[in-house]
């Protein structure tokens, strides 16, 4: 959670410290350490991409980074400088695009679900998952200007349109795979656009909803393995 201390006394006053800094969009931030394991703590955090990737999963993909560097002194003080993954033209590009797609597809008598659907299958018909790697392509930017990305673009680009339209949504994580977490008329539900877009071995491309604002039990059912979450860090899921 946002927090305005910069005394941190306990580990989670550094995952808050971490997760404010990020959401802010700070590029550089201070803080001061005030307990004994704190930059044991903070090594080891900083040592682990996925508990990073989980605080990043949290705040507006313009906001994520693409790497983060700690200077830790000897006095306590800890310098948190953040390499941001987007560039102020690709959040440029990419705006401009929502934006247009909005004022060609969407009227204000279409309900929220009927708003996600005809983006979820605007995305899936006009991209295609990275298999290979191809354009080193993982963020929203890539995904509309190569029409390819792997899983990181396909839930940027529709965690920054659900933003837009004012609809409550992180990015939800395994180890292996990321995809969107959606509130919509009291619930929250799964969302992996990368899922419904894939890779079929006749050659052809294929739109399905299989993933398409399903709960937990039935992401589950479906996969088990690469959407395995951990459920005390995505808390909403539980459902």
């Amino acid at each position: 959670q946002n927090t305005d201390n910069i005394n941190v006394k306990n580990y989670q006053e550094v995952l808050n410290v971490f997760y404010t800094v990020l959401n802010s969009g700070d590029e550089n931030f201070s803080f001061k350490c005030n307990y004994d394991a704190c930059i044991d703590d903070i090594k080891a955090l900083v040592n682990s991409e996925f508990n990073l990737s989980n605080i990043n999963n949290f705040v507006h993909p313009y906001n994520s980074y693409s790497s983060i560097n700690v200077d830790i002194l000897n006095s306590g003080k800890i310098t948190i400088k953040n390499n941001k993954l987007y560039s102020q033209s690709q959040i440029t590009f990419i705006n401009n695009y929502i934006n247009e797609f909005i004022k060609n597809n969407i009227t204000e008598d279409m309900s929220n679900y009927d708003k996600i659907k005809v983006f979820h299958d605007y995305i899936v018909n006009n991209t295609e998952y990275d298999k290979y790697d191809e354009f080193n392509s993982h963020t929203a930017y890539d995904l509309i200007n190569n029409h390819k990305s792997i899983c990181g673009g396909y839930s940027d680009i529709m965690s920054i349109y659900l933003n837009t339209l004012g609809i409550q949504n992180y990015k939800i994580s395994s180890k292996k795979h990321v995809w969107n977490l959606v509130y919509l008329d009291g619930v929250w539900y799964h969302l992996d656009t990368t899922w419904d877009d894939p890779i079929a071995s006749d050659g052809n491309q294929y739109l399905l909803h299989n993933f398409f604002l399903i709960s937990t039990n039935e992401l589950l059912n479906l996969d088990a393995v690469e959407h395995n979450f951990d459920a005390s860090v995505y808390k909403e899921a539980i459902n």
